[in-house]
């Protein structure tokens, strides 16, 4: 988990619904400067349902799961205290 690269851009889909049935339940989607301002935005940021979701980049893809474990990591602490402030200090 170490070498994730949190300023990669990313994509995070979702179904609208449980039952994934056209047009309620079709695939959603979500466009990210960084990896890092998409998991805040899953982890802290709007209530908005959604079933089946992942983060993808060009190097890799996460489930909820993997998002949530990410999230509590402690190389993701630096970016933890919102999307705002997705960068740490340097």
């Amino acid at each position: 988990m170490d070498d994730i690269d949190f300023t990669l851009p990313a994509d995070i889909f979702w179904a609208r619904s449980a039952r994934r049935v056209l047009p309620k339940g079709g695939l959603a989607h979500q466009r990210f400067d960084t990896l890092a301002d998409a998991i805040c935005h899953v982890m802290q940021g709007d209530e908005t349902p959604r079933y089946s979701l992942s983060i993808d980049t060009d190097d890799a893809s996460f489930t909820l799961s993997e998002i949530e474990e990410i999230f509590k990591s402690e190389p993701f602490a630096p970016y933890r205290q919102g999307a705002e402030a997705a960068a740490p200090a340097k």
